[in-house]
């Protein structure tokens, strides 16, 4: 029988460059489903030994290889924490062997982070999780990506600055495609929704799962406005929304179309490699990912204070509830 979290340790051989972001995640999750709440730097390097189905022929060379990917791990973890700050829901300790989970009664920015790392591990993404007890049940990875659709709202909210709408399929609110499009736009005033006659006739969402803009107060067109895709699956890559979102959308839902131009992003639940990430953004837009997501998320609760409209906001608590919940019961189980 697997261990509640399994490293693949083929994933960490052979010439390539070792999957530090895997070996992140692994000792991130040990330590929440550890009813202890910790995980230990070392438990890789002995993972890696006993999966080990060939020698060095240096010794030394071996055990070394398998510490650099225990330190490449701590140090992954170090700069999530700077980047995160209070968002991130571990500490290390000052020789960075113990990893210790501390948020026993998380916050919105934490839940966000618990929920990507949910999200990045389930068994079509890697096997860590894969055999494990303590794999969200498909009704609960449903759930999973709602959520992350909610928190994804609220962190493009702050990016921005401004109110936000959550327009992926389904709506919070049950909204029709057209009717929630005609809602958004007339708040925005620039442009005039009128399906042209040959646009699908049962669209969801057409590739935009969020709508926020920045209030200029003259009513004027030329604002800061983003429609932003929110994608969770393994290929979450493969859904650009650049060039849909400048050619396509606007020309089949608006008889008279928008002259402010859509600044376009990608919000995923990923943690993504430094060296990945100028492509990533290249390929798809402003890119929000797991290093990005939870701090945004905490910054929208101060948004949502002001009165800023954030749609399902409200379903944040439920969210961070949930994940709390399901952190207890995989561990009791």
């Amino acid at each position: 029988m697997r261990p509640p979290v399994y490293l693949p340790s083929d994933e960490f051989a052979g010439t390539a460059p070792p999957n530090l972001d895997l070996a992140a995640d692994y000792l991130e999750l040990k330590a929440v489903l550890s009813s202890e709440g910790q995980s230990f730097s070392e438990d890789i390097v002995d993972t890696l030994e006993l999966a080990a189905e060939s020698r060095f022929e240096d010794v030394n060379a071996e055990i070394e290889a398998r510490e650099e990917v225990a330190a490449g791990a701590v140090n992954r973890m170090a700069s999530r924490r700077l980047a995160l700050e209070g968002a991130y829901p571990f500490e290390l300790d000052a020789r960075g062997r113990v990893v210790s989970f501390t948020a026993t009664e998380p916050d919105l920015g934490q839940a966000a982070y618990l929920v990507s790392l949910l999200l990045s591990n389930l068994r079509a993404v890697t096997p860590l999780l894969e055999s494990s007890h303590a794999h969200p049940s498909d009704a609960e990875a449903s759930l999973l990506r709602q959520y992350f659709q909610y928190f994804a709202t609220a962190a493009i909210a702050a990016e921005i600055g401004g109110p936000a709408w959550s327009f992926g399929f389904p709506r919070p609110d049950g909204s029709g495609f057209v009717t929630k499009l005609s809602e958004i736009w007339a708040v925005l005033r620039d442009g005039t929704v009128c399906p042209d006659p040959s646009a699908p006739s049962s669209p969801k969402d057409d590739k935009v799962d969020i709508f926020a803009w920045r209030d200029p107060r003259d009513r004027l067109p030329g604002f800061l406005l983003v429609a932003a895709q929110v994608a969770t699956g393994r290929n979450w890559k493969e859904k650009p929304l650049k060039q849909h979102a400048a050619r396509v959308f606007p020309a089949r839902w608006f008889s008279r179309q928008p002259v402010t131009e859509m600044v376009i992003y990608h919000v995923i639940p990923f943690a993504r490699p430094d060296d990945c990430f100028r492509d990533d953004v290249l390929t798809l837009g402003n890119v929000l990912h797991r290093l990005r997501v939870p701090r945004r998320v905490a910054e929208a609760a101060g948004l949502a204070r002001g009165g800023v409209a954030i749609e399902a906001f409200d379903q944040l608590g439920e969210a961070t509830e949930w994940i709390r919940s399901f952190i207890d019961r995989a561990r009791a189980a």
